[in-house]
């Protein structure tokens, strides 16, 4: 009986380690195939994995980045949603969900998703990055200040960060600290067309 035992645990330990290599295998696959650009190829190798577990956070995850390169938004949402259902704490599957969101113009989707991002994690660097060039564009210096700001504090060498906070501070009459941060942005992109009006602008 024992040896019976001994032996069906060997069986499905073998299994086990064969499903695995089998998924790791079909990945790389599907990587070599999105490499190549052929979305297609790489979307079938997912979906055979997908049909064995439909629960696979990152076969979703996978699917929905795929569908997005091939500009085929709506599934590329409904697979970042399901990442998104698999994992609830998940920041990166959220973050994947503002792609699709942005290619739709979905732009109260993708704030709102920022908005759930930092109160998991209020040091972000994209939700801060993003939804703080949302407030920019739209006209809400004061809100983007605050998220750039915080940003540029944890990443003062980023470029986008300086020439975001650098156009923010313009915005708000604040001339000395937005050329410190224009002139930082062209020390990190030189020849920068942006930091380079804005330059002129507060010279």
């Amino acid at each position: 009986m024992k040896k019976l035992i001994y032996s069906v645990l060997i069986l499905l330990l073998i299994s086990a380690v064969n499903g695995q290599t089998t998924k790791y295998a079909v990945i790389n696959k599907s990587i070599s195939a999105e490499n190549a650009k052929n979305y297609d190829k790489a979307i079938s190798y997912m979906n055979d994995l997908l049909k064995e577990n439909r629960n696979d956070y990152l076969v979703n995850l996978r699917l929905g980045w795929l569908y997005y390169l091939k500009t085929d938004y709506q599934k590329s949402e409904k697979y970042y949603r399901e990442a998104v259902r698999v994992s609830s704490n998940s920041v990166e599957s959220q973050l994947g969900l503002t792609y699709p969101l942005s290619g739709q113009n979905n732009w109260s989707g993708v704030r709102d998703i920022y908005k759930e991002v930092l109160k998991k994690d209020p040091l972000n660097y994209t939700a801060n990055l993003r939804l703080g060039q949302i407030y920019l564009n739209s006209g809400d210096y004061k809100n983007a200040k605050t998220l750039l700001e915080k940003n540029n504090s944890n990443y003062p060498s980023d470029y986008e960060t300086n020439i975001s906070l650098g156009w923010t501070y313009y915005y708000l009459g604040n001339k000395q600290k937005a050329k410190e941060l224009f002139v930082n942005a062209l020390s990190l992109n030189e020849g920068d067309t942006s930091a380079t009006q804005g330059l002129k602008l507060v010279q």
